[in-house]
């Protein structure tokens, strides 16, 4: 399997957890709040109830994808930190270079007097 497919089965995989993690917990109290709603004769808590289980469905998606792609997220600071590196390590050579240029500079002039 390649790196293509590989990257498929994992948003298809991410995709449906998602979904799972989002119809789960708003069903499941809005059933409950239903129940509710029945047994003390009101209306009121399956609106209570569908509103908790939205903020719990969002919360959960949240902390799903967090912890998905935190590696990804490791792995693209690295690249960034290396990229950070190789520019200091640049600018540090051309300023070595420049320094050298000057000093050349400086020592023809004097020989030249």
């Amino acid at each position: 399997m390649n790196k293509k497919e590989k990257n498929i089965l994992k948003a298809f995989a991410m995709v449906s957890q998602i979904s799972i993690t989002i119809l789960v917990p708003i069903c499941l109290s809005g059933w409950i709040g239903w129940w509710l709603d029945g047994q003390f004769h009101t209306q009121i808590w399956f609106v209570i109830m569908i509103v908790l289980g939205i903020g719990a469905a969002f919360r959960n998606v949240y902390y799903l994808t967090k912890s998905f792609y935190s590696e990804d997220m490791r792995k693209e600071h690295d690249r960034l930190q290396y990229i950070e590196e190789l520019k200091k390590q640049g600018q540090e050579r051309a300023r070595m270079e420049s320094m050298k240029d000057i000093s050349d500079a400086a020592k023809d002039k004097t020989e030249k007097h």
